[in-house]
C-alpha cells in the first residue's frame, strides 16, 4: 500500500512492500497524477548451452563369437532343521521286590523304527504271599504273555496280537478261628487261564469320499479251576464316507459267547447296527443316529436306542456346551464279571443289562493353554443291573453270587486337568452317583462318591514323581441277620463298609538313559478297608527295583 500526504507544496509518501491500494490526502492546490504503465512485450528466450555431437555410422559385418566357459556347482537340497530323533532301545526290563513277599518282573522287546512294520513281546509276573490278620491266606499271582505286531500297507494298517493270562487268587474272606479247611468241598483257591487273539484292518484314505473302514476280529477262551469255561467270538467295525460334504458312519458288531459250567450251558448272540450322520461347522458338531440291537438269548429280543450328541463352541474352545441321548445293551459274561470281582462263583446266572436310555448334558472347554475342564450330568434307566452278594449257601460264604435289579441312576462327574508340556500334569476327578433301586435296599458295592487327585512331575527327564490321592465313599453289602419276628427267621440288612482316603506315591530316578531305579508306596495311610464284604485290603505296601534298557 502507498500513502501520500501533501501539505501545500510538500508531499511525503509512505510505502509498504505490497501495492494493494493507494490513499491520497491532499491539502492545498496540488493535484497529483499517476503515469500510465507500459507493459514490456519482449518474450523470454532460453539459450541451450548443450551441443550435439554427430555420431558416425558403424556395421557388424566383421563380428565374431567369443567363446566363454562357465561351470555350475550343484547346491545341496535344503533340509529342515529340527530336534534329533530320540534313541530307541529294543528291550526294557523292570524287576522289583516288596513287602508281603511280593516279587515283580516285566519285560518288553520291540523292533526299532520301521516304515514297514512294528512288532514286540511283553512278559509280566506279579505275585504276593500275604496272610492278613484274622483272615485266610490271601496270596495271588498274575502272569501275562503278549505277542503283538503291525504291518503298514500303502493305505491300510494290519495289526494283531496273541495273549495268554493266568491269574490266581485265594478266597481269604473268612474268619480262620471259626472255619476248618480240612472239610471237603471248601473253595479256597481260584485259577483263571485265558487265551486271546485279535486282528484288525484299518484304512487310511485321505479323500473323504472314499469308504474308510475299520474291521476287528476278537476271540478268547477262559477256563477256571472248577470246570467252568467261556468262549467268545466278536466281529465289529465301521464304514464311513462323505455325503453332501458331511459324514455318514455305520457301526456294526456281532458278539457271540458260549458259557459252560458243570450244571448248564449258556449261549448268547448280540447283533448291533448303528448308523450315524455327523455334521460339523465352524462352531457346532452334531451326530444323529439310532442303534438297533437283536439279543438272541433264551428268546430273541429287539431293542432300539437313540444316539444323539450335540455340541456348540461358544467362545474359542473356552465354553462348549453339549447334550445328547443314548442307550445300549451291556453284555454280562463270566469274563466281565470275574475281571471286576475275581471272588465270584463259577456257576453264575447270566443276564444282559439293558440301558434303556441315558440323557446327558455338560460343559467342557479350556481355561488357558494348560487347563482343560469337563462337567457332565446324566440320568439313565437300567434293567438288570448286575450286583454282587455273598453266597450264603456255601459254608464259608466267602464267594459271591450275582443278582440283577432295575435301577434309575443319576451320575454327576467333573474333571479338571492341568498340563505343562511334558513336565507337569495334574488331574482332579470327582464322581457322584445316586441309585434308586427297584427291589434291593441298596446298590450293593457301588459307592455314592469317588474323588481322585493324580499328579505326574518330570524333572529334566531325570527324576519322575507320581502321586495318587483318592477317596471312596461308604459302600453297602447285603447281609443276612437272624430275626425271630420274621416268618423266615432272617432279615436283610445293609451292612456299611466305611469309606477310605488313601494315597499312592511313586518315585523314579533315571541314573542313565539305560539304567533307572524306582520306589513305590501304596496305601501310605496304612488303613485297612474292605473292597468286598470280609475281603480287607493290604495295609502299607512298598516296592523297590530297577529298570534297564538294552
Amino acid at each position: 500500500m502507498l500513502i501520500c500526504i501533501c501539505l501545500g507544496s510538500i508531499c511525503k509518501m509512505y510505502s509498504q512492500t505490497v501495492l494493494d491500494s493507494m490513499l491520497i490526502i491532499s491539502v492545498g492546490s496540488y493535484r497529483p497524477t499517476i503515469v500510465d504503465a507500459n507493459k514490456i512485450m519482449d518474450k523470454p528466450v532460453i539459450v541451450d548451452s548443450t551441443k550435439k555431437i554427430k555420431v558416425n555410422g558403424y556395421n557388424i559385418n566383421n563380428s565374431r563369437k567369443v567363446s566363454t566357459g562357465y561351470d555350475v556347482d550343484p547346491i545341496d537340497a535344503a533340509q529342515m532343521v529340527g530336534e534329533p530323533l530320540t534313541k530307541l532301545y529294543n528291550g526294557l526290563v523292570k524287576i522289583g521286590f516288596g513287602n508281603y513277599k511280593t516279587p515283580y518282573a516285566e519285560a518288553w522287546y520291540n523292533n526299532l523304527r520301521s516304515k514297514e512294520y512294528a512288532c514286540g513281546l511283553r512278559l509280566k509276573h506279579l505275585s504276593s504271599q500275604t496272610t492278613l490278620e484274622d483272615y485266610g491266606f490271601g496270596g495271588f499271582s498274575d502272569n501275562e504273555v503278549s505277542l503283538y505286531g503291525k504291518k503298514f500297507l500303502k493305505e491300510h494298517t494290519l495289526s494283531g496280537n496273541f495273549d495268554y493270562v493266568r491269574n490266581v487268587v485265594h478266597f481269604y474272606g473268612y474268619d480262620v478261628s471259626k472255619a476248618s479247611l480240612t472239610d471237603n468241598g471248601i473253595a479256597i483257591i481260584q485259577r483263571f487261564n485265558c487265551f486271546a487273539a485279535n486282528a484288525e484292518l484299518k484304512s487310511h484314505y485321505t479323500k473323504a469320499e472314499r469308504y474308510n473302514h475299520d474291521v476287528k476280529l476278537n476271540y478268547y477262551n477262559l477256563q477256571d479251576t472248577y470246570k467252568s469255561s467261556e468262549s467268545n467270538f466278536k466281529v465289529n467295525g465301521y464304514v464311513q464316507t462323505a455325503v453332501l460334504k458331511e459324514v455318514l458312519k455305520v457301526n456294526a458288531a456281532v458278539d457271540y459267547y458260549n458259557y459252560k459250567t458243570i450244571t448248564d450251558t449258556t449261549n448268547n448272540t448280540i447283533v448291533t447296527i448303528n448308523p450315524n450322520f455327523i455334521a460339523t461347522g465352524e462352531k457346532y458338531r452334531a451326530s444323529i443316529g439310532v442303534t438297533g440291537v437283536m439279543d438272541v438269548f433264551v428268546q430273541s429280543k429287539f431293542y432300539f436306542y437313540p444316539n444323539i450328541d450335540l455340541s456348540y463352541n461358544i467362545v474359542d474352545n473356552i465354553i462348549i456346551p453339549y447334550a445328547g441321548a443314548s442307550g445300549k445293551l451291556q453284555k454280562n459274561s463270566f469274563k466281565t464279571l470275574s475281571d471286576e470281582n475275581p471272588f465270584v462263583l463259577s456257576d453264575l446266572t447270566m443276564n444282559n443289562s439293558n440301558y434303556k436310555y441315558e440323557v446327558f448334558g455338560g460343559l467342557r472347554g479350556t481355561l488357558s493353554s494348560t487347563i482343560a475342564y469337563d462337567v457332565r450330568a446324566a440320568y439313565s434307566s437300567v434293567d438288570n443291573m448286575a450286583l454282587y452278594v455273598n453266597d450264603t449257601k456255601e459254608f464259608l460264604a466267602n464267594r459271591f453270587d450275582v443278582i440283577y435289579d432295575d435301577a434309575e441312576v443319576l451320575a454327576i462327574k467333573g474333571e479338571v486337568t492341568y498340563q505343562q508340556r511334558e513336565k507337569l500334569r495334574v488331574n482332579l476327578r470327582g464322581e457322584y452317583f445316586n441309585y434308586k433301586m427297584s427291589i434291593e435296599q441298596k446298590a450293593w458295592y457301588k459307592p455314592q462318591m469317588q474323588f481322585t487327585l493324580s499328579g505326574n512331575y518330570n524333572l529334566r527327564d531325570k527324576i519322575v514323581a507320581k502321586v495318587d490321592l483318592y477317596y471312596i465313599d461308604n459302600q453297602f453289602a447285603k447281609a443276612i441277620e437272624k430275626d425271630t419276628t420274621s416268618s423266615t427267621g432272617n432279615k436283610v440288612v445293609a451292612q456299611e463298609l466305611k469309606g477310605v482316603f488313601d494315597a499312592n506315591i511313586g518315585l523314579e530316578y533315571r541314573y542313565t538313559k539305560k539304567l533307572g531305579f524306582f520306589l513305590n508306596f501304596n496305601n501310605i495311610t496304612n488303613f485297612r478297608y474292605y473292597r468286598y464284604n470280609n475281603y480287607p485290603t493290604q495295609r502299607l505296601g512298598f516296592m523297590g527295583g530297577l529298570s534297564y534298557s538294552f
